[in-house]
């Protein structure tokens, strides 16, 4: 699923993945399109999914403010969208049930334009 996501969400052909989680570092180690990254500025796109990185990383972000591009950043929780708005989606579990959601003007900020099978799950405001 996330190799989808990821795809929509960076044109790039192989796409470098930061993440400090381990089950989610063992499953891209065994991609082909995703490249862990140990590096955030190398990053194009950061998966968070505990509140701590989280915290570091929106701290990180904010003193770094002379990166020419800054990474993606995509969670596993639906509270930390409201967080920041440097961050563009969620893909997470409700109820036994897997939820995707991406808000609409922060990709605008991005500019990026997401592929028709992901227009449902868009949304304008938390």
């Amino acid at each position: 699923m996330y190799h989808s996501i990821f795809a929509a969400l960076s044109p790039k052909a192989s796409i470098a993945v930061y993440t400090n989680d381990k089950e989610y570092r063992d499953v891209f180690s065994h991609s082909k399109r995703i490249f862990l990254s140990d590096k955030l500025q190398d990053a194009d796109i950061v998966l968070i999914t505990d509140e701590r990185t989280l915290n570091n990383i929106l701290y990180w972000v904010k003193v770094n403010t002379n990166m020419e591009k800054k990474p993606i950043i995509f969670v596993t929780n639906y509270h930390f969208l409201d967080k920041s708005d440097d961050i563009l989606g969620a893909f997470y579990w409700r109820k036994g049930r897997s939820q995707l959601l991406f808000i609409h003007d922060r990709l605008k900020e991005h500019n990026i334009t997401l592929p028709q099978a992901y227009q449902n799950f868009m949304i304008d405001e938390l």
